[in-house]
């Protein structure tokens, strides 16, 4: 199949999956003057989307490229545990910035009614 194909199928842009093959991402073989896709390409360019939803730049997918032409698996799943751990300590500063807030509410709410009962 062609780009236009494989962008519908993927739901990538054709400038996206572009990106990636410029990148070394994608390794598409040619027929031609025109890139030739195949399903193993179409599951690749979900995985870099999904990717890119829960975070993960295109650079840090380049720099887990074994020297083969695939992603090294391995490398993808210690990098995933060190950005969970990276997620869970925002969930936690933001737990703690959240409780600060309520905090600052409550003193905030004590001196408005502090002032209404001295008028």
């Amino acid at each position: 199949m062609f780009i236009n194909e494989a962008s519908k199928q993927s739901g990538a842009t054709q400038r996206a999956i572009r990106l990636y093959e410029s990148l070394g991402l994608l390794n598409v073989s040619r027929s031609g003057k025109y890139r030739v896709y195949n399903q193993q390409h179409i599951s690749l360019i979900k995985i870099i989307k999904e990717a890119q939803t829960l975070g993960i730049q295109l650079s840090d997918l380049v720099a887990l490229k074994s020297e083969q032409e695939d992603l090294d698996w391995s490398l993808v799943s210690d990098f995933l545990v060190q950005q969970q751990e990276i997620v869970e300590e925002k969930i936690k500063a933001l737990e703690i910035q959240k409780q600060r807030i309520a905090d600052y509410r409550i003193s905030i709410n004590q001196c408005i009614r502090g002032v209404d009962s001295d008028l």
